[in-house]
């Protein structure tokens, strides 16, 4: 549906140039929801301005159903866009116009009767939950209500493609959860496919198929949400990843010179990743009576992400080492992540002693 074909984008103002954008390249399938996320001044909004060109790339290619937008003439590309809609982190609504007029206004030009129009944005504000809202004003909208708005503004030409910049930053959490759900059924319903950028990872993990993490304006990892979930590569990643679990407070505490988990030097400790059904089976159980060893949870979280439950320990095993390896092996050869967690000294590493 969209290929992002080693698009760098600059800017410059005549004295400084800065690269936002750095040789991006990503593929976004037909009906997918994709997310893409990253801290302040990574370079995601500007990634997704350059998608309908908003923002031209200074090099490389946008190609959007097999069309290089880059190569198009302006009047054509207006015409494109109309394919391409777009919501943002402040709404953009015009606030001397009630809702009814704000969702029409990208239907100026269309050659649409009056009649017509007016069917078109009653359809609008019915799918979007606000067909009661249409002679309102913005000031008299909740933020969520003003989002509904933008959203069904942006769904008036009948667009494939639906981009959300920070769509729910500027919501509370219940709200966020609303406008998600809404996004998604839309998704269903009109068969769209979504780009949204965001910098919270539990917008990721609530509403998205594949996710690209960017850093210093490049793609930095790339996977569905089940293998960014399961086994992030990148400590950025990881460190989004933290903020949705509790796991980073496990580090916190094993990290403090107070030993509160009473850990022995030859104990291992270690972070066990499992996806699918793999989470069905009591391998633990199985496994500390097979090998005779003791193991501990210390910490555990289970998600459903789509469809695919995906489940994270933090395991403390306690026995003979080379019990304790077979048991590793045993999770291993059963399809589960195992990192071994170095506890010694004064910080707490992931690594792989016992590979």
């Amino acid at each position: 549906m969209i290929e992002i074909i080693g698009v760098t984008k600059v800017f410059d103002n005549g004295k400084n140039k800065v690269k936002a954008i750095q040789d991006v390249s990503l593929n976004i399938n037909k009906g997918e929801i994709y997310g893409i996320i990253g801290y302040s001044g990574a370079g995601k909004s500007t990634l997704i301005r350059c998608i309908n060109l908003l923002e031209r790339p200074t090099t490389g290619k946008i190609v959007f159903k097999g069309e290089d937008l880059t190569a198009l003439r302006e009047k054509d590309l207006r015409s494109r866009r109309k394919k391409i809609g777009m919501i943002f982190q402040h709404f953009n609504l015009f606030n001397s116009r009630n809702v009814y007029k704000n969702v029409a206004y990208p239907l100026r030009g269309s050659k649409l009767s009056k009649e017509e129009e007016k069917k078109r944005v009653l359809e609008l504000l019915e799918l979007v939950g606000l067909k009661d809202k249409v002679m309102a004003y913005p000031s008299e909208l909740s933020g969520g209500q003003k989002q509904r708005v933008a959203i069904a503004r942006a769904l008036a030409n009948n667009p494939e493609v639906l981009l959300c910049d920070e769509a729910t930053s500027a919501l509370d959490p219940k709200t966020t959860n609303s406008i998600l759900e809404l996004l998604r059924e839309l998704k269903n319903k009109l068969n769209l496919t979504i780009v949204l950028i965001t910098h919270e990872m539990s917008v990721i993990k609530q509403i998205c198929d594949r996710v690209s993490v960017m850093e210093g304006g490049q793609i930095i990892e790339e996977g569905t949400v089940a293998q960014i979930f399961s086994q992030p590569i990148h400590e950025t990643t990881k460190e989004f990843i933290d903020t949705t679990t509790n796991r980073g407070k496990i580090y916190e505490i094993l990290n403090k010179e107070e030993n509160i988990f009473n850990i022995k030097e030859e104990d291992v400790l270690a972070r066990v990743a499992y996806i699918g059904e793999s989470t069905t089976e009591a391998l633990l159980s199985k496994g500390s009576r097979k090998y005779r060893i003791d193991a501990s949870i210390l910490y555990g979280n289970i998600e459903i992400l789509g469809e695919t439950p995906i489940g994270e320990m933090i395991i403390l095993f306690s026995g003979e080492r080379e019990n304790i390896q077979s048991f590793i092996n045993y999770f291993r050869e059963k399809g589960l992540i195992v990192e071994v967690i170095d506890h010694e000294g004064s910080n707490s590493k992931v690594y792989t002693k016992c590979s």
